[in-house]
């Protein structure tokens, strides 16, 4: 089974701080660090792969933000379906094809 992951996450009120990007590249790096296949979009990361490797992934974004930020907002949007991996890019490749 493949599952397909978007999440996004940051932290609530950091003072002072005018972007976020700092704390979304932190938890970037564990994704890229991770091997697990990823999409970074302008809202939110796509992630490929087993569940239960998908949320440890998720899991260790989270303690790393919750570190040093009193409150961390993270969404998560899951999609599980039987067969093999590929679909991050087949799912865009395919609505790409039939905008032509």
């Amino acid at each position: 089974m493949s599952c397909v992951a978007t999440f996004a996450i940051f932290p609530l009120k950091q003072s002072g701080e005018d972007s976020l990007a700092p704390y979304v590249a932190r938890a970037l790096q564990i994704v890229k660090d991770s091997g697990v296949p990823y999409q970074l979009g302008p809202m939110g990361t796509a992630l490929e792969g087993d569940y239960v490797e998908i949320m440890d992934v998720i899991r260790q974004c989270h303690d790393e933000l919750r570190k040093d930020c009193d409150r961390v907002y993270l969404t998560v949007a899951i999609d599980s379906k039987a067969g093999e991996g590929g679909r991050i890019q087949q799912k865009v490749s395919h609505v790409g094809e039939l905008l032509k």
